[in-house]
């Protein structure tokens, strides 16, 4: 399907730009955007939406602020991969239990499996 609409939209595309009656009409839209933009109606909308983005800015900026700091905060705390997550100190910290053992061929060759905590050799 995208497949699709990307040729659609190339093949429009190319209608526009390779004809002269998609030539007319590109100059048509282009003029008719023009004159839309110079709009006093949307220049004041324009001129309105800069005026809140310029009021606005600096309350954005604080709180962008606070949240970065409260991040890099947050990430300094846990940064440590040593430390225990259930909140007990390191020296709280359990002992792992050992590896248990993983039988291999050289186990197995003698037909008798070791037993365990034994070493094949």
């Amino acid at each position: 399907m995208q497949k699709v609409l990307t040729f659609a939209a190339g093949a429009a595309v190319g209608f526009v730009l390779g004809t002269r009656s998609g030539r007319q009409t590109y100059e048509k839209m282009r003029h008719q955007s023009i004159e839309l933009w110079h709009n006093p109606t949307v220049q004041e909308k324009v001129s309105d939406a800069t005026e809140t983005v310029k009021h606005k800015a600096p309350q954005v900026q604080h709180k962008v602020g606070e949240l970065a700091k409260k991040a890099t905060h947050r990430h300094t705390d846990t940064n440590s991969t040593t430390a225990p997550t259930n909140g007990a100190s390191l020296g709280d910290a359990a002992t792992p239990p050992p590896a248990a053992h993983i039988p291999t061929d050289a186990d197995t060759t003698a037909g008798v499996p070791p037993t365990r905590g034994e070493s094949a050799g």
